[in-house]
């Protein structure tokens, strides 16, 4: 399994560079400045470790992007043993250090102090302490303090990152699983749309079957009624492919519901036993709407309009129960018709309701090419869908 690195930009790898190059070089000075040796002292030997620890900890600082970036181990542990010859490597070595505990592998983690604990024995072999043997306990001691501590700095830091990735996994598992839904719902509410669309269709068919076997046995019909009668055919044929032409275009599934369906005559019934369950509910139809002319709306818009007071009320009664609900049904023939089902809320921020109910409407509202808007403002929540006449 690949080992995760840490998405560092180039700039971000670069300032961290720079910044262990200017502190280690600081720590080079101040401890390489207090180990000169007394002026009667051949310096040789102190240059050449000098030089040694000068050329290794810039070798550690190039180093250091790879460590970051791409191969946080190997370029670590490199890092953290040269750290015991130079001085100037040492805050390199310090972050790999925090770096590979970051990932989180006991592995890992055993080899890094091994490396670590080496370099600091290869220090003391180096730059013998000037005390005896307690003091080289002491500094063991010390040095093993500060590993612990880069190494819990380290894991502080891996485990936040991955509660970040998982709390990032589980919102995209939950936002495809709600877009997962919101497709099931548009589907469902097409196939729903299909299959109220059924009976109006088959009637229309039928009408059509006996006015043509009318128009073929009978011999003795004047001509008013036969031109009568073929218009009765224009008229349903047409609306008959008009709804034929829908079912088609939403049709999602081969079953389909002989049931009868509602349609705007439906509503008041509605409202009456949205009423007897309690809820104080008002409303108020245009009476084109109700009237059966030729200019009354068409039967799938009618059902459309049913289904958006149906799901409003239900909406209201369910995120707002004991408020008042108003529903309204207004239009003219040639424009549009536009229902609205509205009730107050309170409290400053009003429960929303789970959003599929109001997905299928969008869906109906598109699929009769018309409008769809929710939402609460100024304390009332509002559904409203316009679709032509």
């Amino acid at each position: 399994m690949p080992l995760p690195t840490q998405h560092l930009s180039v700039w971000q790898t670069a300032g961290i560079t720079a910044a262990a190059a200017v502190v280690g070089f600081l720590v080079f000075l101040v401890v390489r400045g207090s180990m000169l040796p007394p002026d009667d002292a051949d310096p040789t030997p102190f240059m050449g470790l000098m030089f040694l620890d000068f050329i290794l900890g810039l070798t550690a600082v190039g180093l250091l992007p790879l460590a970051l970036r791409r191969a946080p181990v190997a370029a670590g542990l490199a890092i953290i043993a040269l750290s015991g010859l130079s001085t100037l490597a040492f805050p390199a070595a310090c972050l790999c250090i925090v770096r590979i505990a970051a990932l989180r592998r006991p592995r890992l983690l055993a080899a890094t102090a091994l490396v670590f604990l080496a370099a600091v024995l290869v220090d003391f072999a180096v730059n013998p302490v000037a005390g005896g043997a307690e003091d080289y306990g002491w500094v063991l001691l010390i040095a093993l303090g500060m590993l612990g501590v880069l190494v819990l700095i380290g894991m502080n830091r891996g485990a936040k990152k991955a509660l970040i990735v998982s709390l990032r996994q589980e919102a995209d598992s939950a936002r495809r699983e709600q877009d997962a839904r919101a497709d099931q719902a548009r589907l469902a509410e097409r196939t729903r749309i299909a299959r109220e669309m059924h009976d109006t269709l088959a009637h229309r068919l039928s009408l059509i079957s006996m006015h043509a076997g009318a128009l073929e046995y009978r011999t003795d019909l004047d001509p008013e009624t036969i031109r009568s009668t073929a218009g009765i055919l224009r008229e349903t044929a047409s609306k008959a492919t008009s709804e034929l032409r829908t079912v088609l275009t939403v049709l999602r599934e081969d079953a389909v519901d002989t049931a009868p369906q509602p349609n705007i005559s439906s509503i008041p019934a509605l409202v009456e036993t949205a009423r007897a369950a309690g809820t104080d509910i008002t409303l108020s139809i245009e009476p084109a709407l109700l009237g059966t002319a030729l200019d009354a709306p068409a039967d799938a818009t009618s059902r459309h309009l049913y289904r958006v007071a149906q799901e409003g009320i239900t909406n209201a009664q369910k995120h707002a129960p004991g408020h008042p609900v108003a529903v309204s049904l207004t239009g003219a023939p040639g424009q549009c018709i536009t229902v609205t089902v509205s009730n107050p809320v309170s409290g400053s921020k009003p429960p929303a309701p789970d959003g599929l109910g109001l997905i299928g409407l969008a869906e109906r509202a598109r699929l009769s090419g018309g409008s769809f808007e929710s939402g609460a403002r100024h304390g009332v929540y509002t559904t409203a869908v316009q679709v032509p006449w």
